[in-house]
């Protein structure tokens, strides 16, 4: 009994050890789980710095990969169009000092008689844009000569623009050695997502540049623009000098074989030229005048050559616009953009023939001033004279005494010229009739010009009537403006 109680005794000893020594082991390994680190996961590779992976060709740029800001510098932002006048909430003693506003000018084209050109909305050149107030009396076209002297312009049209036709966009990059590969990609990236926002299809070409060209391609279609954009990612296969001139001069042969669209040239830059082998940057001008293709251009960073740039885009009737940080390439193409489709059109006769710039100025919906500059070389063919008529009437008022005495002292100054006067009339009353009086208003601006000194054999007189009117004659304030009198320069 005591032998058997003894193995008993045993047994149960050796199913407790066992019992234990299981446990023991499950709880190390349990144990071993919760102190064994985590598996490893998968991170993203870092994001690769800018490296000299290209053959460095001959004049290739310094790189500097440091954006370089002004003091006090403003972000360029999405565009924003201004309605109406905005809110200011401000602490009691502040001043609110209103933005600067610019009027930019872009699109020309003459004829015998008028000028035609596009004006941007005011805008503080970051993004906000403000509608003018067609209403302020203080809205203001000032035509200067090389004598500072200045006459007004009264007979203007100014109209509201939403375009909604297609156009050609030419797109050139700057891809030298100064702007670096990290660059030259986030470029590319910025570039991609504004056209992708485009509210409409338009026909995009686009070219890429050193101190070399290459054309990457023409299409309407977006997959195929992005194929164009991203066939050479980053400054793949560039590096080199910065040719400008053969860059816009390549760009523009391109564009001068579609004449389907309205053309514009974009050229974005960060550099000065000093690669093209065409020196000759009148003769692109020229190029982009004959075709009328205003270019667009994008001065990047303090090193790029903004007097120049600046200069091309006012004498191709295109615009200027300056950046200096990457974070605001996509920005400054969707001003680009808007700028293409929301634009007031302006159709006007000059107020003097030896006029070398137009000065804008003009209030806007948001109770802000804006002003514009457009500058202009050579002698005109046609101007207005500020000088109208009552009804029925051919007797000069007081008022435009003084425009006839500035008429009179620009032919003193060009002694050589000889000029026509012609007079108009509005639709009220018979044919003969108005042209009888049309010429007797032009003779009354001939007789006062002699009077002041004016040999009457440099003078021709024409009455025309009501057969050239430069509005509707649907109202008495219309109607005023039709009568009028108009001068040609006959030789020089």
């Amino acid at each position: 009994m005591g032998i058997q109680f003894s193995a008993m005794r045993l047994q149960t000893l050796v199913v407790t050890l066992s019992f234990i020594a299981i446990t023991a082991c499950r709880e190390s390994r349990e144990l071993f789980a919760e102190v064994a680190p985590p598996k490893k996961i998968a991170t993203a590779p870092p994001k690769p710095q800018y490296k000299k992976t290209f053959k460095p060709k001959p004049g290739f740029e310094p790189f500097d990969n440091i954006d370089h800001l002004p003091a006090n510098y403003t972000f360029m932002y999405e565009p924003v169009f201004i309605t109406q006048k905005p809110v200011i909430k401000r602490r009691i003693g502040e001043t609110y000092v209103p933005e600067k506003l610019t009027i930019n000018t872009y699109g020309f084209t003459k004829s015998k008689k008028e000028i035609k050109f596009r004006m941007s909305y005011p805008t503080n050149l970051k993004g906000s844009y403000h509608k003018i107030n067609a209403a302020d009396s203080t809205n203001a076209f000032r035509f200067i000569n090389k004598y500072n002297d200045t006459c007004y312009v009264t007979k203007y049209t100014l109209t509201e623009v939403r375009d909604t036709s297609i156009y050609h966009i030419g797109i050139i990059l700057d891809h030298s050695g100064s702007m670096g590969d990290e660059r030259c990609t986030e470029l590319q990236d910025a570039l991609s997502a504004s056209l992708k926002k485009m509210s409409k299809r338009n026909l995009i070409s686009l070219w890429k540049f050193d101190s070399d060209i290459s054309y990457e391609g023409t299409a309407y279609d977006s997959a195929t623009i992005q194929k164009m954009l991203y066939r050479k990612r980053g400054m793949d296969g560039f590096g080199g000098g910065t040719a400008i001139n053969d860059a816009l001069d390549r760009g523009l042969d391109t564009m001068a074989k579609y004449n389907k669209y309205k053309p514009v040239l974009l050229l974005f830059t960060d550099g000065i030229e000093n690669s093209s082998k065409n020196k000759n940057t009148k003769s692109i001008v020229e190029k982009a005048l004959v075709n009328n293709i205003p270019v667009f251009t994008i001065a990047y960073s303090g090193g790029a050559d903004s007097v120049n740039l600046r200069a091309i885009a006012n004498e191709t009737n295109g615009m200027y616009f300056q950046c200096y940080d990457r974070s605001e390439f996509e920005e400054v193409f969707n001003n680009q953009l808007f700028s293409l489709n929301r634009y007031y059109e302006v159709s006007m006769m000059p107020c003097m023939f030896d006029y070398e710039k137009l000065s804008i100025s003009a209030g806007t919906v948001s109770e802000q001033r804006a002003s514009g500059e457009k500058t202009f070389k050579g002698v005109k063919e046609t101007i207005t004279l500020n000088v109208n008529f009552e009804l029925d009437k051919y007797d000069i008022m007081p008022r435009y005494t003084q425009e006839i005495e500035q008429m009179a002292a620009y032919l003193t100054k060009n002694s050589t010229l000889r000029i026509i006067i012609s007079g108009h009339t509005d639709n009220l009353g018979e044919d003969n009739y108005n042209i009888i009086l049309s010429n007797k208003r032009a003779e009354a601006i001939k007789a006062a010009l002699v009077k002041l000194g004016i040999a009457a054999g440099r003078i021709a007189t024409i009455g025309k009537g009501e057969t050239e009117p430069i509005t509707p004659n649907d109202s008495d304030s219309n109607r005023f403006r039709n009568r009028r009198i108009e001068v040609e320069i006959v030789n020089n």
